[in-house]
């Protein structure tokens, strides 16, 4: 079994302020994507509900997670997280088939 980590987190825009959520969710990725433990980091967003986020995360295993929550741009996202949306539900996933990259 893999200690790689999969996060996947969904997200709803409070109050219709749909473009203030893509905004800012956009605006985690670069700093995202250049830590070293993060193997996958992708937004997504809802074709029949675009107030509906997904992030689809894939990180070389927890203890790099965690510290990925401890850092500048995740406590922005706690902070602002009560003002133009909620966390639904985070889903953290243990990886038990091969990747895609061993086909």
């Amino acid at each position: 079994m893999s200690d790689q980590l999969t996060v996947v987190a969904h997200l709803r825009a409070l109050n219709g302020q749909i473009e203030e959520t893509k905004t800012f969710l956009l605006g985690l990725i670069a700093p995202t994507r250049a830590e070293p433990g993060v193997l996958e980091y992708w937004l997504h967003q809802d074709n029949e509900d675009p107030a509906e986020f997904t992030y689809y995360e894939n990180w070389k295993n927890r203890a790099e997670w965690d510290k990925h929550m401890e850092l500048p741009h995740l406590k922005k996202f706690a902070e602002v997280r009560d003002k133009v949306f909620e966390v639904q539900k985070i889903r953290l996933m243990t990886m038990i088939s091969d990747s895609a990259s061993k086909r």
